[in-house]
């Protein structure tokens, strides 16, 4: 027994429906390579014997090795050399400008300043010259209407209160059921 299998349903060989059994067959179909030349000499020869067509042999993917990883270890010698630790790159000698990350730290402290700094309104984030977090009015009094037929219309609560326009008014309107 095998304790690495798969274990999925899909997976199992004795619940395999005729349908599973052809998907499978059609997958392995579409995935088998057919050039059993592990170099695909013939393959590139005929890729690049046509006009427009550009060959690239790692796939555009960064993928050197053959089909089935088949010339692996030929990728391998010349990708990282016979010790096969490290590749074959120039190491860079380069120091860093600074060792380590500098001291982000605030250095000395001063309560008493902080707090002054904190509470100031010189330093605090609302830079504009009118406030729109306080309840004072900005708006000069020269911005409310003056004209005299408005000044009169705005300053008369006949024009604005309905018991002061009309005598008997009542507020919401006259009962329907006393009427009759």
């Amino acid at each position: 027994m095998n304790f690495f299998n798969q274990s999925r349903i899909g997976v199992d060989e004795v619940s395999m429906t005729q349908m599973d059994i052809q998907d499978r067959a059609q997958n392995q179909y579409m995935l088998q390579p057919f050039d059993t030349d592990c170099a695909m000499r013939k393959t590139i020869e005929f890729a690049t014997s046509q006009v427009n067509v550009n060959f690239c042999a790692a796939g555009g993917m960064g993928n050197q090795c053959g089909v089935g990883g088949c010339n692996i270890d030929e990728n391998s010698h010349l990708l990282l050399g016979s010790l096969q630790t490290h590749p074959k790159s120039r190491i860079s000698l380069f120091h860093r400008p600074f060792a380590t990350v500098p001291y982000l730290g605030k250095g000395p402290f001063d309560p008493t300043a902080e707090s002054q700094l904190q509470q100031t309104d010189s330093f605090s984030n609302n830079k504009k010259s009118v406030n729109t977090l306080s309840e004072i009015s900005y708006i000069p009094m020269t911005n409310y209407p003056l004209i005299p037929s408005i000044q009169e219309t705005v300053t008369n609560p006949a024009y604005l209160v309905e018991g002061v326009a009309m005598d008997g008014w009542v507020r919401g309107g006259a009962s329907s059921r006393k009427q009759g």
